[in-house]
């Protein structure tokens, strides 16, 4: 009877706060009441398979184009495409991908750290998205689910997100980690969307995709928190920023630091490179990797 309790705690807490999940958690919990699994990808590749119970969406209906950089939408339709996912304050939302390149796994952390923008802090990734789902034996189908549109209403956490004049005020004063690889950050590879090369002065560097193995499992949780707690002297109670060519690959680094690790404070620049680096007069670093001082 302690063991059968002793498990159904465990996974009653698994359920309310993990960031990670696993394809065998995922597929032992497919009938949970209160859960709701989203994929993100085009509504062909849905259509064709998806896990059983998912519905779609795709990341243009969370981001919006404003010229030079890429943003997440008004809260206005950031709540409609919640609402019409059926999510409401109570569910568990596990988000998944069809992983065919690297931007694919990025899409579900972006969309990660967007409903933790607007309220949503139940939320999980599965682990290896849909290619790790199948590599474990477990099926896909073609099978529609309905869902009843909620009534959810956003609300902003402003803690989440950072603009260009935050990021400015708070140069040298917070950690800010850049998530793409150590040539774009050094300014030795352009960015052929960004005019100047380097990086916001004073910023770190960590690619995304140190954190995950070949097939997007995450690396070991007990190795990450030491790398970023004794490599970058990062206190998980003070305030961190993260930021990358344009809001994808930073997202990575945010569910890493916010979801998996327990970060208190951080603090996504959505707009990134692509609007630092396009102006003449924010504060770069060029051919040097730095620290936080």
């Amino acid at each position: 009877m302690k063991q059968l309790l002793l498990t159904l705690l465990c996974s009653l807490s698994l359920f309310a706060s993990e960031a990670l999940v696993s394809p065998e958690w995922l597929h032992n919990n497919l009938n949970k009441k209160d859960l709701r699994i989203v994929e993100v990808s085009d509504q062909a590749s849905f259509s064709e398979q998806h896990i059983s119970g998912a519905v779609p969406t795709s990341i243009n209906k969370w981001r919006i184009n404003n010229g030079t950089f890429l943003t997440i939408r008004s809260i206005e339709e950031i709540q409609q495409e919640i609402q019409n996912l059926g999510i409401t304050k109570d569910t568990h939302v596990v988000l998944y991908a069809s992983v065919k390149t690297p931007k694919d796994y990025l899409k579900a952390t972006y969309i990660y750290w967007a409903m933790n923008y607007v309220g949503i802090t139940n939320v999980s990734l599965l682990d290896g998205g849909e290619n790790n789902w199948s590599a474990q034996g477990y099926e896909l189908t073609d099978k529609v689910k309905k869902v009843q549109k909620s009534d959810f209403q956003a609300t902003i956490n402003p803690a989440k997100i950072a603009d260009i004049t935050y990021v400015k005020q708070h140069l040298g004063k917070i950690p800010m980690i850049d998530a793409r690889p150590s040539d774009k950050y050094l300014g030795i590879t352009p960015t052929a969307t960004v005019k100047r090369n380097g990086h916001i002065q004073g910023a770190m560097s960590y690619s995304w995709n140190y954190s995950v193995n070949k097939d997007y499992t995450l690396k070991s949780k007990k190795a990450l928190d030491t790398l970023f707690k004794e490599g970058y002297k990062l206190d998980k109670n003070k305030e961190v920023l993260v930021y990358c060519t344009g809001g994808l690959e930073t997202s990575y680094n945010y569910f890493v630091l916010s979801g998996v690790l327990g970060y208190k404070q951080v603090r996504l620049y959505d707009a990134s490179m692509k609007q630092w680096g396009n102006q003449e007069d924010t504060p770069m670093n060029q051919y040097m990797y730095e620290v936080f001082k």
